[in-house]
């Protein structure tokens, strides 16, 4: 049986109801603090959020975000083709899953869709970590 409420937010029908219960469409907070979890994930919403471009190829954010986890500008091909790995294996669909992003496969391109609240969480985190 649903919850849905038939008054207006605000009325007591509508205390002690999750976000979900209401309807809210924006993602929950487990939802936001999983995607954020892995600072590779937080790296390509970074990407993304400081970006002028919606969309762009796994190399190039594979080598921004092994710059952002070594700190330096000058990485080796190897670093960039680990984090790509990674990227590709599991970060980047996990993203996708997550509808922050659509990332496809066999192109190697990504579309990043935006979302404020993980932008707003991985620069919280950004600055915690630094």
């Amino acid at each position: 049986m649903s919850k849905q409420p038939t008054s207006e937010p605000g009325s007591d029908e509508w205390r002690g109801m999750t976000p979900r219960e209401r309807g809210l469409t924006e993602p929950m907070v487990d939802e936001v603090f999983g995607l954020l979890a892995d600072w590779r994930r937080r790296a390509v919403c970074r990407y993304f959020a400081d970006s002028a471009t919606p969309t762009a190829a796994v190399t190039t954010i594979a080598t921004a975000v092994a710059q952002r986890g070594t700190g330096r500008a000058g990485i080796t091909d190897t670093e960039v083709s680990t984090v790509r790995e990674a990227l590709v294996e599991e970060h980047l669909p996990h993203l996708d899953r997550a509808g922050v992003l659509d990332f496809d496969e066999r192109s190697e391109s990504v579309r990043y869709w935006g979302q404020p609240t993980v932008e707003k969480w991985a620069e919280h985190a950004d600055e915690l970590s630094r």
